[in-house]
C-alpha cells in the first residue's frame, strides 16, 4: 500500500543521490500505479485514462480505455473521464470571476449523477491537474477528494499514476500536493 510516508521517503532519498540514483527512484514510484493499494485497479486506469486525454496521447488512450474496460469499467465510465477531462481543459486561469463560475459549474459536475463515484472523479481531475501542472487544481480536486471522502493516501496514489505518464514534470507538483493536503482549514465552495 502507498502512503504520504513512502512518498516522502523517496523524495527525500532523491535529493541525496545523483541523477542514476534519482531515475531509478522515479521508476520505484511510478511501479506503485500498478501496485494493489487504496484506490481499486480499475480507478486507477480511469486515472491514467483522464491523463492520457489530456495529454492527447493516442496510444495511451487506447491502451488504458482497453484496460479499463477489462476490469469492468463500462461506456458510462469512459464517457465520463472524457467529460471530465474536457472540462479541465475548459477551465480558466485560477482566480477572478471566470474561475470562480466555472468551480461552481464543476461543482455541480461532480455532484452530478455518473456511473463514477464523486471522490473518484476529484482524484481523475487531480491526475489531470498534476501533469498539467496547475495548482489551482492541485488545490481544488485534493481538497474536493477529501471532502468527499478520500483518505490521504488515496489521493497520494494518484501522484505515482502521475509520474508514469508524465516523468519528472509531474514530481515537481509534489510540494502543492501535499500543501493542499497540509492546509490548516479546508475551505471548499459550497
Amino acid at each position: 500500500m502507498s502512503s504520504p510516508d513512502t512518498f516522502k521517503h523517496s523524495l527525500s532519498r532523491a535529493r541525496e543521490y545523483g541523477l542514476e540514483e534519482f531515475l531509478e527512484i522515479i521508476g520505484e514510484l511510478s511501479q506503485e500505479s500498478t501496485k494493489k493499494g487504496r484506490i481499486d485497479r480499475a480507478s486507477k486506469e480511469l486515472i491514467t485514462l483522464g491523463i492520457a486525454l489530456a495529454k492527447q496521447c493516442r496510444r495511451c488512450i487506447d491502451i488504458h480505455s482497453d484496460a479499463a474496460q477489462r476490469l469492468g469499467a463500462g461506456d458510462g465510465e469512459l464517457s465520463q473521464v472524457r467529460k471530465i477531462a474536457l472540462f479541465l481543459k475548459a477551465s480558466p486561469s485560477g482566480g477572478g470571476e471566470m474561475w470562480e463560475s466555472w468551480e461552481d459549474s464543476w461543482r455541480e459536475y461532480v455532484l452530478g449523477r455518473g456511473p463514477i463515484e464523486h471522490h473518484v472523479r476529484e482524484l481523475i481531475a487531480l491526475g489531470i491537474a498534476l501533469v498539467e501542472q496547475r495548482r489551482e487544481h492541485i488545490r481544488l480536486h485534493a481538497r474536493s477528494a477529501l471532502e468527499f471522502g478520500a483518505p490521504p493516501e488515496e489521493i497520494f496514489e494518484v501522484m505515482p499514476i502521475a509520474l508514469l505518464m508524465d516523468g519528472a514534470p509531474a514530481l515537481s507538483q509534489i510540494p502543492h500536493l501535499v500543501e493542499a493536503l497540509e492546509a490548516p482549514t479546508l475551505q471548499l465552495s459550497a
